[in-house]
């Protein structure tokens, strides 16, 4: 994956997205080395619901082959910083 920036305020949000879809209710639970799927049980439907709402929330557009990828917190920062190019919303 990309080794693009991504502002700590972006982080934080989608630190937020993930946590919220996974339900993780303990902020510290959810680590850059958390395994979506092995740490906190996330099949494809949460994924694909995690991508969603970083399309809705961030106003971002994210190819579907890029789906896949998805499985942790750097995963999710890099894909994130690479389809969003200074185009977030709000950010």
């Amino acid at each position: 994956m990309s080794d693009a920036i991504i502002s700590e305020e972006l982080r934080a949000r989608v630190r937020a997205i993930v946590g919220d879809v996974l339900e993780v209710e303990d902020d510290g639970a959810l680590t850059d080395e958390s395994s979506f799927a092995d740490d906190f049980d996330a099949d494809s439907l949460l994924v694909i619901e995690i991508f969603s709402r970083f399309e809705r929330d961030l106003g971002i557009k994210i190819p579907q082959e890029d789906l896949t990828e998805l499985d942790d917190l750097p995963t999710a920062y890099a894909v994130v910083a690479k389809h969003s190019a200074g185009q977030v919303a709000g950010v």
